[in-house]
């Protein structure tokens, strides 16, 4: 019996044609699914972008936040930090901080520069920089300059900083510029340096809030400094002086033991004023300073309460003849010569006044008030010399 292939039959123009067309649909299909996964794909690489900025942006600021912790430096070396980190976790070439000119309105001069060569830098900081357009003040819309940006957009501003791409957001204290911080790049190039977007822009508007709060806080030190430290000498003012003592005090009378003010007046320094003028007053005291934190232990307190007029407030002390010792010794200290300037030497004095405490319920301004009237009978007894309240002169 013959059987017969029907595969080797010929197709009919119908089934040819059913054929192509199923054909043509399988490749559409095709077509289709490369697209979406070429789509996914260009997602994905978005996505990993996008990602990979927040990161750099979370890594900046707990960087910074770590090396910021008990900094105790001024404002100026912590915004050159700030410039540092910015160039390397966001992998920037070049960061600027503008300040403000005190007397003319829209003109700025460069505070930091970091990325830049030395002539660059020295070059910026001659630099001032008149801002007319407003948007590079605007804190909401904070400018971000790409390849996609016109190069007529801030040409010349982009041109001083040499900054062709970057972003830019103002410094606001109280509402107040303080400043305007820039940061880009000098060119946009897969995989290393991409194009900047809108999540280096909110990286920068928090850097830009974190260098506000970093002024804030050395606004508030400085104030805190004024109110309890003498700003020639650096050392304590009165009322940071009474502080200490009423601590002092307070522990004094808690362990049983003693303590004592001196309160030191300097002799001859009005002569050096009148003679050699204000500024070499202002050296000599410097100098007293230094010589009286040198006399006295690192938990005792030396001050400043103005003019020629010091405190020393000592603790721990197990006999009033510790206080008359230390007074004896910066008595002898300060006889000697001071150097002024130029080789220029002055001779002075001090008269002491000592109260040694407790002393019944007397307070720390009692305390200090006993303290100055045996200063004065110190200055009956000749100057140069130390007078324990409650004794005769020593």
């Amino acid at each position: 019996m013959t059987t017969i292939d029907s595969s080797d039959a010929p197709m009919s123009p119908g089934e040819i044609t059913a054929m192509r067309r199923e054909n043509l649909h399988l490749r559409e299909i095709a077509s289709q699914t490369m697209s979406r996964i070429l789509q996914i794909d260009t997602q994905m690489i978005a996505i990993r972008h996008e990602l990979e900025q927040k990161r750099r942006g979370f890594r900046l600021m707990s960087e910074l936040a770590f090396t910021m912790m008990n900094r105790e430096t001024d404002h100026e070396n912590d915004f050159i930090v700030v410039c540092r980190h910015i160039n390397v976790i966001l992998n920037m070439q070049r960061t600027v901080l503008l300040v403000p000119d005190k007397d003319e309105n829209n003109l700025f001069r460069v505070l930091i520069s970091q990325g830049y060569s030395p002539e660059e830098q020295n070059r910026l900081a001659r630099v001032e920089i008149r801002i007319v357009d407003k948007t590079l003040l605007d804190p909401i819309n904070p400018v971000l300059i790409t390849k996609a940006t016109p190069d007529t957009y801030l040409a010349s501003f982009r041109k001083i900083l040499g900054l062709p791409f970057l972003i830019s957001s103002p410094v606001l204290l109280y509402n107040e510029l303080v400043g305007i911080l820039i940061t880009g790049r000098l060119d946009e190039r897969m995989p290393f340096l991409p194009r900047l977007g809108r999540n280096d822009v909110e990286t920068v508007q928090t850097v830009a809030s974190y260098m506000a709060a970093i002024q804030l806080g050395h606004l508030f030190l400085e104030a805190e400094n004024l109110a309890n430290y003498d700003p020639l000498t650096r050392l304590p003012n009165l009322r940071r002086i009474k502080e200490g003592l009423h601590q002092v005090l307070v522990m004094s009378r808690r362990n049983g033991t003693l303590g004592a003010v001196l309160f030191i007046d300097l002799d001859g320094f009005k002569s050096i004023n009148d003679t050699y003028g204000h500024a070499a007053g202002d050296a000599v005291l410097h100098s007293v300073a230094k010589i009286l934190a040198g006399s006295v232990r690192e938990s005792d307190i030396i001050g400043r309460i103005g003019g020629d007029e010091f405190l020393a407030v000592l603790s721990g002390l197990f006999s009033s003849d510790h206080a008359v010792s230390v007074a004896a010794k910066i008595i002898h200290k300060l006889s000697q010569p001071i150097e002024i300037y130029n080789a220029l030497q002055c001779t002075i004095g001090a008269s002491i006044g000592v109260c040694v405490f407790p002393d019944g319920d007397k307070d720390e301004i009692a305390l200090i008030k006993t303290a100055d009237e045996a200063m004065y009978a110190a200055k009956k007894n000749g100057k140069n010399t130390c007078v324990v309240s409650g004794r005769t002169g020593v």
